[in-house]
Order: structure tokens, then C-alpha cells, then sequence
């Protein structure tokens, strides 16, 4: 008879192989996912005052970064207050993902394009 140690490890063992299993076919959101991130994107959700952004990164020349924010299921707004957030989300997210913690994260050229904002970041 078993002991209840192996038991519990032998279904634990089960379950596990049964999520990773599962975890391998794709969704939407992982198959959109995985698209960015073969053309060369990292997505990185964000949530700012209680809001969802969807932030991401493509490394570039000179330690520089392409960064577009989105919102899921909205467009984002192009007015001169719009732009304040957008510019507070990017700083907050690529100093969190990308600049050692003495650095601040600068932006350049910040612009609303068909409902996201893109701008230049860099570490310094």
C-alpha cells in the first residue's frame, strides 16, 4: 500500500504534467505574444492608476529603445494630458525593465499613432 506522501507526490507529479500539457497549445493572446516577439518586441503589461497598458520594447542601435504603449480593448487619446500619462507609463516601464537602478529612463519624440503612442527611450 502506498503511503500518503508518495500518493500525494505521484498526483502532484500527474497534475503537473497534465498543465504543462495543456500550457503548450497557444491561445490568442500567447499566439499575439509570440508574434511580437519574433519580430523583435517585448510586451510587458502595465497597469497604471488602475488602468491596463500594454507596453513594448524593441532594443535598437546604441542602446536605444523603440517603445509603443497600447491599450487593450481602447484607444488612446492624443491630447496634451493623454501625453503626460503615456510619457509617465514609458518612464515607470523601461526604467523597471531595462535601466540598472541609478539610471532614469528618457524619452524622446513621444506621438499618438492610430489610437498607441510611440516614442525613443533610453537609459542615462
Amino acid at each position: 500500500m502506498m503511503s500518503f506522501k508518495t500518493l500525494l507526490y505521484a498526483s502532484m507529479m500527474a497534475a503537473a504534467t497534465l498543465l504543462t500539457g495543456c500550457a503548450t497549445v497557444p491561445g490568442p493572446r500567447e499566439a499575439a505574444a509570440n508574434a511580437a516577439a519574433e519580430r523583435g518586441w517585448r510586451t510587458e503589461p502595465v497597469i497604471y492608476n488602475g488602468r491596463r497598458y500594454q507596453v513594448a520594447f524593441r532594443r535598437r542601435a546604441g542602446g536605444t529603445f523603440a517603445v509603443r504603449i497600447s491599450a487593450p480593448g481602447r484607444r488612446l487619446g492624443a491630447t496634451a494630458g493623454d501625453g503626460r500619462i503615456m510619457r509617465a507609463v514609458a518612464e515607470a516601464a523601461v526604467h523597471h525593465f531595462h535601466c540598472r537602478s541609478s539610471q532614469k529612463a528618457r524619452l524622446r519624440n513621444p506621438r499618438p499613432e492610430n489610437g498607441r503612442w510611440l516614442m525613443e527611450a533610453s537609459c542615462g
